[in-house]
């Protein structure tokens, strides 16, 4: 008899589909949806054993069980999910979620829209190639440079080509949406996400690692919210992994389940389904005592990994006062492109547009620089 593993989160989130065992799914909001790929056949006459894996809790698989035993197992991992029930704006969601700590976030969004030329764009149902094939390119380099500074792998970059193909139909035929942040045209924060039966999956995302200070990952997710409220969307999916933004954003942390099913009149479907329900049980059992100390180990040698580009000391930022004929340099040459953080930090810190903003670099030392604004200025010190 054969065995047949299906991952459900993935199916449902990222191909857009629902295995043919089942009928459809209940959600958590009482709605039901339906499998148009049901195959009845599966169920009436079955011969195969069937491991099924993260499934969500609030997404239950329906089918019909006179013929088949279900054994389930919880899963350790946790999913992370953002419920947009009863919510009117992406404003109404913060207030509830982060009560009197919610200007906070609308601070940072204005502080990045007050310190630069900011829009925002969605792609979804129509994006031109040349356009796909530009902002794909500003990811790549984007995630390239932010795994370099933390010394670790991206997952998404082993298979980028892959996803670069897949991604510019999706997007077209609205199972998927390309989310980007502008700074004067210039791509800031890119995101992909799938989307199916008005709910969101974000998938791959990242920053311009220059704009740290400015909490780009907070201005993503209010504005893709904004977008998914509009649109009548039913939810903001993270997916697992326990990262304090996803603890920070979502309103329902919840349980994975993994279900064993087979035939009911099978010896050997009997035999096989409770061989893998025994194995399923034992690989829980060991994520549970093997992930706490897995993960302290983890913190450890990311710490440990960490590649500061340039260190640099930073003086406390004073009024401008600045009369010395020093040379001015150009922090977007290539030459001089490792100043494009620091200068970017002093526009967070002196609440200043990035057009007010030039460096000069003193001709006595060529290891300080001044960065001057319209009213306030600071000094920049390498390190050897």
């Amino acid at each position: 008899m054969k065995k047949k593993y299906i991952d459900y989160f993935f199916e449902f989130f990222e191909k857009n589909s629902i295995p043919k065992l089942f009928s459809g799914i209940h959600s958590s909001d009482n709605k039901r949806i339906e499998n148009d790929t049901y195959d009845k056949d599966l169920v009436d006459n079955p011969n195969t054993i069937y491991s099924v894996f993260f499934i969500p809790d609030y997404l239950t698989p329906i089918f019909d069980s006179k013929n088949l035993v279900v054994k389930k197992v919880s899963q350790f991992f946790k999913g992370y999910a953002i419920f947009l029930d009863g919510f009117t704006s992406a404003d109404a969601y913060i207030k509830h979620r982060f009560r009197s700590n919610a200007k906070g976030i609308r601070r940072r969004i204005k502080r990045l829209e007050s310190c630069f030329d900011i829009s925002y764009k969605t792609y979804y149902g129509a994006i031109k190639e040349e356009e796909y094939e530009f902002l794909m390119n500003s990811l790549e380099k984007m995630l390239i440079r932010r795994f370099e500074e933390r010394n670790d792998t991206s997952q998404s970059l082993l298979r980028w080509e892959h996803y670069k193909k897949m991604y510019f139909s999706l997007i077209n035929e609205k199972k998927a949406s390309l989310f980007v942040v502008l700074a004067k045209g210039e791509p800031i924060v890119v995101s992909l996400n799938h989307l199916f039966e008005g709910r969101l999956f974000s998938s791959i995302s990242s920053y311009d690692i220059d704009y740290s200070k400015f909490s780009l990952g907070s201005v993503e997710i209010y504005k893709k919210l904004d977008w998914l409220i509009e649109n009548n969307y039913a939810s903001y999916e993270m997916g697992m992994g326990d990262l304090s933004y996803k603890r920070e954003w979502c309103n329902h942390i919840y349980n994975f389940e993994h279900q064993i099913i087979y035939p009911k009149k099978s010896l050997i479907g009997f035999i096989k389904g409770n061989l893998e329900y025994l194995k399923v049980k034992s690989k829980e059992y060991i994520f549970k005592k093997a992930y706490l100390p897995y993960k302290k180990y983890k913190a450890k040698k990311k710490e440990k990994n960490i590649i500061n580009t340039q260190e640099y000391k930073a003086l406390s930022i004073e009024e401008l006062k600045y009369t010395a004929e020093y040379p001015s340099v150009d922090y977007r040459t290539k030459e001089f492109l490792f100043l494009r953080r620091m200068v970017f930090d002093f526009l967070y810190t002196s609440i200043d547009h990035i057009d007010n903003v030039s460096v000069v670099r003193n001709s006595e030392n060529n290891e300080e620089y001044l960065i001057l604004g319209k009213a306030k200025m600071q000094k920049v010190i390498l390190s050897k």
